[in-house]
């Protein structure tokens, strides 16, 4: 093994060594090979930290006339005389005028005494040589590279780590900022031996270290291996005293090495062994013995909050250590779920393609590698043998997420960003990009089945293993093996998917049922685009896949694939519905709402409120309550059917219902709808959720039952039932608020706890945080609490609408609010008689009022 990475780094100083695609270097000059990095870091006990570094950038020319090279270098201080450009041994950096150093656009200007020589002429390589100062600040992130104080057995520490992504590697090193730019690193790392110096002895950076050994004036000297080609953006960097625990999956090399102050790693056990077992689902998942990368997958435990790993990162992972913390007395459950969806979604962005495979695997368009990691992180995650939610109830939130983001009509499409690199997607559009993509995955493996799917999804990734990957090259590969799919109708894959990958946004499908009493039911299809507000975005077809199912009739040979597929806007077929409903988008899969006539609505309504409501799986009842919402917001549906619909929530008892039905109240807020909210009509909403809640939050409260599952649905009840002030919920929760002003509490219910204390005057005084879960849960829970205020106090005041005429007698008396059924809006509102009001309805009315405003 020495003898050939000896032979190996030969080669690379060699000058033919590196051969340049000309597609890699386009129209830019100057190429940058390799970079060579001497870092010394400087932790000092008085609490600063800073980094010396000798840097060496291997360059080649791509154009004559080129006299002047332009890096990108940002608060670097460098040493004026260790400026040098060497042609073979000759230093061409000019002597009048050496470099220009813009500090605030960021910018290194090296001008030379004689034009760079192209390299395809002679295959001439320059060597930028410098040294330079990095004075570190504490806690700043956004500086790439930071140093962050932590306390250990109670003494007072401090480590170095970076974060690179997106455009923050030139806070590190001069370097050339283009995230199309790949080069090699080697890195040497010389660990200091004074008295002013902390002590550390773990340097980790995106090579594997190779020796260590003693030098003059350092404690160690530590060389790593050349890495493989990387953008400077994927580079990393961290320096601590930390330990470590690792553990190696079963079927692979592949190693999973956690680090972290030694006395904190027991926390970290969990996340360590839930990872070590989706490498595990991943390999039995591909079939193979190939491993994510060559050498270990290093992950930091950061004392700091970070929420996220660098999408780019592959074998030195940072993420903040209460991402990787399983502290029962601390970890709530939800945080839980999410730290083992973000390791998932990660080690899957790993396992799509990653610099340090023994074939690099590429993505012509990386917001499909993304999606595809995010539809991943969560199918691993329900396989991984967790007490996780099934892929159905995660398949089903990707569909609902994205859909509230992709209505708008400045919404781009998903090919609008083909050229687009996953790190320089804007921050608005990633969640869109992520969750849209991961839904329609979902969707084609619902159109055709999920073992047919995954056997021409791993088939097709294992054979591009090595090479691109495209959508259109996936498609096609998709279309040889599923053939057999009749509901296509003479379109194939790659058209069907196209529609949905061209065009911004999604479709609502409305069926109209023309109901025969001797023949056939005609059933017409119209789709058309979906939006909140008044605002087209156009004229958009979708080519859509139709499955349904019907209440008194399944005869169907494989009854949950599509039927057929419509592409216009209007479509009719007939079916015997015996006097029944007929429901659209079976499993609730298809990334495209539905909308019925007002018999089928009636119908469907009668179901969800009757013991026969299990007839629809719990996934279309998901899908009906989410939809709901969307359609009365939109103005498709009336007031009192939007009612209708989720007052059948009071006899439901499935966590994906309720969740379905929760994420669609805050469609509620959304700004620009059609239907316009007001302060009387959201308290109408709230009052109406208060009183179907009521059932399954009595059941969830009570429940002894701790497994994981339980845990989250009993969370997400609790915590609505208080936020919309169920008087239950509020009576119940008051233990809990005086308690966790001491830090005692249970940790599922902290965030509602900070929500309803933040609500008060002096919520502020009484929250004191002590860790990162806490931290976590209190800024979101003050998120939340300001953005509802924000939302309530802009709603207009509606006037009060009539009550019915209530005829007076001659003793006064109070009529329970109870008893009053308020006038259908629709009526209400066109109403242009003079309604003559009682005591005992004006008693009624003020009863009212008083108890929506509490």
């Amino acid at each position: 093994m020495i003898p050939q990475l000896f032979s190996f780094l030969f080669l690379l100083n060699s000058a033919s060594a590196y051969f340049l695609n000309e597609e890699e270097c386009l129209n830019y000059t100057v190429y940058p090979v390799q970079y060579e990095l001497k870092l010394i870091p400087h932790i000092l006990r008085d609490g600063t930290s800073y980094l010396d570094c000798d840097i060496t950038i291997t360059v080649i020319a791509n154009a004559r006339q080129v006299q002047m090279i332009e890096l990108d270098a940002k608060d670097l201080e460098i040493h004026r005389e260790s400026v040098k450009v060497f042609k073979n041994e000759v230093n061409i950096i000019s002597s009048v005028r050496p470099y220009e150093y813009d500090r605030r656009m960021g910018k290194l200007y090296l001008y030379l005494r004689e034009e760079l020589e192209p390299y395809s002429e002679r295959n001439t390589q320059y060597y930028i040589k410098m040294f330079f100062r990095k004075f570190l600040k504490s806690d700043e992130v956004d500086d790439g590279i930071f140093f962050v104080k932590y306390e250990e057995a109670g003494r007072q520490k401090s480590m170095i780590a970076t974060r690179l992504s997106p455009d923050r590697a030139k806070y590190f090193f001069p370097c050339f900022q283009n995230p199309q730019f790949e080069a090699v690193f080697r890195f040497k790392v010389l660990l200091p031996n004074t008295a002013d110096d902390q002590l550390c002895d773990t340097s980790l950076t995106v090579a594997e270290e190779l020796q260590r050994h003693s030098q003059k004036d350092y404690q160690t000297a530590i060389q790593y291996i050349p890495s493989p080609q990387v953008a400077v953006h994927q580079v990393g960097f961290h320096h601590s005293d930390f330990a470590s625990k690792s553990v190696s999956a079963r079927l692979t090399n592949d190693t999973l090495t956690l680090w972290a102050p030694s006395t904190h790693l027991a926390k970290h056990m969990f996340i360590l062994k839930f990872g070590q077992s989706v490498l595990d689902v991943i390999q039995e998942y591909s079939s193979g013995n190939r491993p994510l990368v060559n050498g270990p997958i290093n992950i930091v435990a950061m004392p700091k909050t970070i929420e996220t790993y660098e999408a780019g990162s592959w074998n030195l992972l940072t993420v903040g250590e209460h991402k990787l913390s399983n502290i029962p007395q601390y970890t709530s459950i939800m945080q839980k779920e999410q730290m083992s969806y973000l390791l998932t979604q990660q080690l899957s962005r790993i396992w799509l393609g990653n610099p340090g495979e023994v074939e690099r695997t590429r993505w012509k368009q990386e917001w499909f590698k993304e999606g595809m990691a995010t539809y991943f992180g969560y199918y691993f995650l329900s396989q991984s043998g967790r007490s996780f939610w099934d892929m159905s109830v995660y398949g089903l939130q990707t569909r609902n997420k994205a859909m509230m983001l992709d209505w708008r009509p400045e919404t781009p499409n998903l090919e609008s960003f083909n050229r687009t690199l996953v790190i320089n997607i804007p921050s608005r559009y990633h969640p869109l990009v992520s969750y849209k993509t991961a839904a329609l995955i979902w969707m084609v493996e619902n159109w055709l089945g999920s073992d047919k799917f995954h056997r021409a999804l791993v088939n097709y990734l294992n054979t591009r293993r090595g090479k691109f990957v495209s959508v259109e090259d996936f498609t096609t590969f998709l279309q040889s093996e599923t053939v057999e799919c009749e509901f296509f109708k003479g379109y194939t894959v790659s058209d069907v998917l196209s529609s949905w990958l061209r065009q911004p946004g999604y479709p609502v499908v409305k069926a109209t049922v023309y109901r025969n009493q001797d023949t056939q039911d005609i059933v017409y299809l119209e789709q058309k685009q979906f939006t909140f507000s008044n605002v087209t975005r156009g004229h958009h077809k979708y080519l859509i896949p139709i499955s349904y199912f019907t209440q008194y009739t399944e005869n169907c040979f494989n009854c949950f694939q599509p039927k057929f597929t419509i592409a216009d806007s209007g479509y009719t077929f007939k079916e015997n519905l015996n006097g029944g409903w007929i429901i659209l988008n079976r499993n609730a899969s298809g990334y495209y709402r539905v909308n019925y006539d007002n018999v089928t609505w009636k119908m469907i309504v009668n179901t969800l409120n009757s013991p026969e409501r299990y007839r629809i799986n719990a996934l279309n009842r998901a899908q009906i309550l989410n939809d709901a919402f969307a359609l009365y917001m939109s103005g498709d549906i009336t007031y009192e059917l939007a009612m209708e619909i989720v007052s059948s929530l009071e006899h439901e008892d499935s966590y994906v219902v309720w969740d379905a039905a929760l994420s669609g109240f805050q469609m509620l807020k959304i700004d620009g709808a059609v239907r316009k909210m007001t302060k009387q009509l959201y308290n109408e909403w709230k009052m109406l959720l208060r009183e179907v809640i009521s059932n399954v939050y009595r059941r969830v409260y009570n429940d002894i039952d701790r497994d994981d599952r339980s845990r989250m649905f009993r969370t997400r009840i609790i915590t609505f039932a208080c936020s919309i002030g169920h008087a239950p919920c509020l009576r119940d929760l008051e233990p809990a608020l005086h308690q966790v002003t001491r830090s005692l509490y249970d940790p599922d219910l902290r965030q509602i706890c900070y929500f309803t204390l933040l609500n008060h005057s002096d919520g502020y005084d009484s929250i004191k945080t002590v860790n990162s879960f806490e931290r976590e849960d209190f800024n979101t829970a003050e998120r939340l609490a300001k953005e509802e205020v924000r939302f309530f106090y802009r709603l207009p005041v509606e006037r009060l609408r009539p009550m019915p005429l209530i005829e007076s007698s001659t003793v006064t008396t109070f009529t329970p609010v109870t008893a009053i059924k308020p006038v259908p809006r629709e009526k209400a509102s066109s109403s242009n008689s003079i309604h003559r009001w009682s005591d005992a309805a004006i008693m009624s009315a003020f009863a009212l009022i008083a108890f929506i405003n509490w």
